[in-house]
């Protein structure tokens, strides 16, 4: 991860993000957002994004019923593993 162009650092700090990257590269990408002022400002402001995101949608519940109902539909029910 030798630096970022605007793609691959966008990719790079979803997939830091989600929890999508290695220890590793984990603390490669952080290495490198580091290393400038910009990408760090980016970085805390996706942070922000998403703790606000979380705080104010709510997630609503389903029930058993219709989950079941789903998963039948799909074929994904526990005896077909």
């Amino acid at each position: 991860m030798q630096g970022f162009n605007d793609n691959d650092f966008q990719h790079s700090l979803v997939m830091y993000l989600d929890g999508a990257l290695s220890k590793e590269e984990s603390r490669e990408f952080l290495d490198n957002v580091m290393q400038s002022p910009e990408h760090m400002a980016r970085l805390q402001q996706e942070k922000s994004f998403r703790e606000i995101l979380r705080q104010k949608v709510g997630r609503r519940t389903v029930s058993p019923a219709l989950v079941q109902s789903i998963k039948s539909k799909i074929g994904d029910t526990p005896s077909s593993y």
